[in-house]
């Protein structure tokens, strides 16, 4: 337990598009980050720590508009259980972070992703066929061996909606600066809308280091939350989406 305890803390902190390794550079989304430097003066190539974020040939996100459809891929299962939760705004989004005694799973086939994290992203990262939705939420999962599966939830936010109930049980909570990190109890999986139907193919982390080797599952059906409520997140964050990467070949799946 306490070798898949490190190796969580240690994913959550690679993945957490916020928590930046000691050396690496400070970054926004209005720079090319591959060419960011942890050196006054570079010279080599570790100068350059974000450098797969422009050399990468799988990176993320993108448009979801091609896709092959298939029947035969693994079911999402995920079981999240009802817990403390901490809520961080770091700089780049408002992130929930799962403790590490978590019990919150995600089931693909024969493997079993612990969830780390989930954060938010407005307006959407991926985008289908050119259309962009108002946000997106990344649940961030694990494993003990390095793998990750990230479950993207789509976010609509019609004038006809009725309001999110727990979209706003994080937006009461969600803290304006860096140093606090309110408590939430909450079950994750109340905000996921119906898993069954997804977008799948393989990517990388859509913020720096740009790291690949990510399985991206984005679920077709989109939630919704209103459109005061969407508001309210763009007080905090707007604009905090990369925008689409070339496919350079990749085949994107559909169930």
């Amino acid at each position: 337990m306490t070798s898949f305890i490190k190796n969580a803390i240690f994913i959550t902190s690679l993945l957490a598009t916020s928590t930046a390794f000691a050396a690496d550079p400070h970054w926004t989304y209005d720079e090319e980050w591959d060419n960011l430097s942890n050196a006054t003066n570079p010279t080599k190539a570790t100068d350059f720590p974000y450098a797969e974020c422009g050399l990468g040939q799988k990176q993320s996100p993108i448009d979801l508009g091609s896709v092959k459809a298939v029947t035969s891929t693994n079911a999402l299962k995920p079981a999240y259980k009802n817990e403390a939760l901490t809520v961080v705004n770091n700089g780049h989004s408002i992130k929930v972070n799962v403790p590490a005694t978590t019990k919150s799973v995600l089931s693909i086939g024969s493997e079993q992703y612990t969830l780390l994290q989930y954060h938010i992203h407005a307006p959407s990262e991926h985008v289908i066929g050119g259309k962009t939705y108002a946000a997106e939420i990344h649940f961030v999962h694990g494993t003990p061996d390095g793998k990750l599966a990230v479950v993207a939830v789509l976010v609509d936010a019609p004038v006809t909606a009725k309001a999110n109930v727990e979209f706003q049980n994080l937006l009461n909570v969600a803290p304006k600066n860096t140093t606090d990190a309110p408590a939430l109890t909450a079950n994750p999986a109340k905000i996921l809308p119906n898993t069954s139907k997804f977008y799948l193919y393989s990517g990388s982390l859509t913020t720096p280091p740009c790291t690949e080797g990510v399985n991206w599952y984005v679920l077709q059906k989109p939630i919704q939350i209103t459109p005061a409520q969407l508001t309210t997140f763009e007080t905090l964050y707007s604009g905090n989406a990369r925008a689409a990467q070339a496919l350079n070949g990749r085949q994107v799946l559909a169930k």
